[in-house]
């Protein structure tokens, strides 16, 4: 057992359990996981609540196998039974839910925090203020890819709220994805002064790509291509629509040229991944047929495949033959 272990032993003994918690993250901190779950487990016999919600965090946001994919959620059912009024753990049980699958469930435990923030337990502050549960609950319905929900959400958290960066941003997203383009975009350009971001830059593109805008829409893709190393290799998505509709701005503004070039970086990208997601697998083909089009109009060189250098059948069949006659005679040699 660790000399640390041993110390929270006495600290445990004194009544001194947040100091104890604090080396059990500064242990976590210099990746000593051992001794950070031993000291978390003594804090736990000690029915020290904190570390209860520590534990289960932990499992939830870095432990690589998530506790075989429970996401910590043990740890926050136990918490709860003890303090079923904590908003920070309802919070932490609805993200175990939404990792889980569950989007219906965990968006029930984000309406409980709301409904409880007034009452919530005595012992604990909530680490998120009401408007922030709000917004987290927000949040998940925008991952569960559940817009009307978060339309609906947004424009009464901007009734009852000062508008914010994050929520013009939201806000503007999801009237694009509800065709409410020109009122997207104000709300888009609003949280562009705010904060120059991807995310807005994208939706902001789509927007004026839907009112058939494409030279506008093709500076905003261009300008999300200019970031594109920064994006989270599983954000495929994203990195798919801003790619593929770049070019079909280019096709639309009479550029067959330029588009194959994205065209063609769309259609590499996607090579390099596996199993594609089925409205992926849809924009690859599409983006496919596409190229072939534009090839077979003769118009358009296609300089990336050029680059490619291939043997024509009779050098292929030459080499071949040199290549046997050359190990024959190494052979003869003594060689292999």
């Amino acid at each position: 057992m660790s000399e640390y272990v041993e110390r929270v032993k006495t600290y445990i003994e004194e009544g001194n359990v947040e100091e104890a918690l604090k080396l059990a993250r500064k242990r976590h901190g210099k990746d000593d996981i051992d001794s950070y779950i031993n000291i978390l487990n003594l804090l736990i016999d000690d029915d020290y609540l904190p570390a209860l919600e520590e534990k289960g965090m932990y499992y939830q946001y870095y432990d690589p196998t998530h506790d075989d994919g429970d996401y910590g959620e043990k740890y926050f059912d136990e918490y709860l039974e003890k303090q079923p009024r904590s908003i920070n753990v309802l919070c932490d049980k609805a993200m175990s839910r939404f990792n889980k699958g569950a989007i219906d469930e965990s968006i029930d435990y984000m309406d409980k925090a709301v409904d409880k923030y007034k009452s919530y337990s005595s012992i604990e502050k909530p680490r998120l203020s009401k408007q922030d549960v709000i917004m987290a609950r927000i949040e998940l319905l925008i991952q569960a890819k559940r817009y009307e929900d978060a339309l609906k959400s947004l424009e009464q958290y901007e009734k009852n709220f000062a508008s914010t960066q994050k929520s013009d941003l939201y806000l503007g997203c999801m009237l694009q994805k509800n065709g409410e383009n020109r009122k997207a975009i104000e709300y888009l350009d609003k949280s562009i002064l705010e904060e120059d971001t991807l995310i807005a830059y994208n939706a902001k593109g789509d927007a004026l790509y839907e009112l058939k805008e494409y030279k506008e829409a093709l500076k905003c893709y261009k300008h999300c291509l200019q970031y594109e190393s920064k994006i989270d290799d599983n954000d495929l998505e994203l990195k798919t629509n801003f790619n593929y509709k770049a070019a079909y701005c280019c096709i639309n503004l009479d550029d067959e040229a330029e588009a194959v070039k994205y065209l063609n970086k769309t259609i590499n990208m996607l090579n390099e991944h596996g199993r594609l997601p089925n409205d992926i697998e849809n924009i690859y083909r599409e983006c496919s047929f596409e190229k072939e089009r534009i090839m077979k109009t003769g118009k358009v060189e296609d300089k990336e495949f050029k680059q490619s250098k291939f043997f024509s059948a009779k050098t292929s069949i030459i080499v071949l033959i040199i290549i046997i006659i050359l190990y024959i005679i190494l052979r003869m040699l003594g060689y292999g």
